[in-house]
């Protein structure tokens, strides 16, 4: 009896290594490229709550799409994040950031880890977790449009049971971190830096705001010891080279601004209180100054600083973001002490003047008497 209790136990640890084994097999095998096209847009479409109730994974509960779109940057490719507001009812679209573009080339060259095809008629297992009610993303490409499912996630955790939908349907094995993605919200692949820089570099800023500053500036990017550097002129009122600090500390601030909350985080109160703070119209007693940009590929933007608030335990300032005059984005809010940075740097540079280079020393008399 103890031996056949003995044989019993190998059997159950043998079968549960196989299946270790084959997991970790799944897990560590070489991903082959499953599709590569071009992407228009991705829709993230949640699971019900039946499929989260089973599974007891957190995938975000609310439909939102990344899009590629052209024409509102000049020279690149524009990522945006757009979804249905619920407070407002309204559709809502940022400038989507790394993660967005991540998302989009890591789909738009899918790569998997593994396939099988379903046969027509076959039933696919429950314990694979994938299905109608599982959360779905469609790529769209003009007229072309491809389905995932998101199902299982194996054991070591690294990769996901997915099922392409189609014609023929295929169960594949994929990263998990393409689909983890999706257990958070539209907020994270937005765009969080104010002003962003690649290659390019700022061309001119202008400022001017209620109390009748105004200010403009040009830079004019030098090298020097390997070093590169900023050469700021003022071309509002007498033209003048500017002190570097003088510029560069409104370039900082520019470049420097990062999103501290959106209006429909958590503690975001909400994008109804967010539009009356910060409202869409041009001209608004809530509106404090506007700085535009003009960055060296031609793109312009502008900011729209408005009044000061306080959300929960936080001073913050909304700001609107509009590209090239075409794209605007809704509110958002950066801590207040970034405007007061900025209009004290515009206010300097304002009161700014000429650089005074120290007069050489005269040469001696050496004319002759006649």
């Amino acid at each position: 009896m103890r031996n056949k209790l003995y044989l019993l136990g190998l059997v159950v640890v043998l079968l549960f290594l196989a299946f270790f084994l084959l997991e970790k097999t799944k897990e560590d095998a070489t991903e082959i490229e499953y599709w590569k096209f071009s992407l228009d847009r991705i829709e993230y479409y949640p699971p019900s709550e039946q499929w989260v109730e089973r599974t007891g994974e957190k995938f975000y509960p609310k439909p939102f799409t990344i899009s590629v779109k052209e024409g509102i940057k000049k020279g690149e490719k524009f990522f945006t994040v757009s979804n249905k507001d619920t407070e407002t009812g309204k559709d809502i679209e940022y400038e989507g950031g790394y993660n967005s573009e991540n998302t989009v080339r890591d789909f738009g060259t899918y790569r998997v880890k593994g396939t099988e095809e379903v046969l027509e008629g076959i039933q696919i297992k429950e314990s694979l977790q994938v299905g109608e009610d599982s959360p779905k993303l469609v790529f769209y490409s003009g007229n072309v449009s491809k389905t995932l499912r998101i199902g299982k996630k194996h054991s070591l955790g690294s990769t996901r049971v997915i099922l392409h939908e189609g014609p023929i349907r295929n169960v594949l094995t994929s990263s998990s971190y393409l689909f983890d993605r999706f257990q958070k919200g539209p907020q994270d692949f937005r765009q969080k830096s104010i002003l962003t820089l690649n290659k390019e570099y700022v061309k001119e800023i202008s400022y001017i705001d209620e109390n009748g500053v105004s200010i403009k500036i040009d830079n004019t990017p030098f090298e020097s010891n390997g070093v590169k550097k900023n050469l700021w002129r003022r071309l509002s009122g007498e033209i003048i080279l500017l002190e570097p600090k003088l510029g560069e500390d409104l370039y900082r601030y520019m470049t420097g601004l990062k999103v501290e909350t959106f209006p429909d985080d958590e503690n975001g109160a909400g994008f109804g209180i967010g539009n009356i703070l910060a409202p869409g119209a041009e001209k608004s007693e809530f509106s404090l100054a506007s700085v535009k940009v003009l960055i060296s590929d031609g793109n312009e933007i502008v900011y729209r600083f408005h009044k000061e608030t306080s959300i929960g335990d936080k001073k913050l300032s909304p700001i609107i973001r509009i590209i090239n005059s075409n794209f605007k984005e809704p509110p958002v809010y950066v801590i207040a002490n970034a405007f007061t940075q900025i209009q004290t740097a515009a206010n300097s540079i304002k009161n700014a003047k000429a650089i005074v280079k120290p007069a050489k020393g005269k040469p001696g008399n050496t004319s002759r008497k006649k």
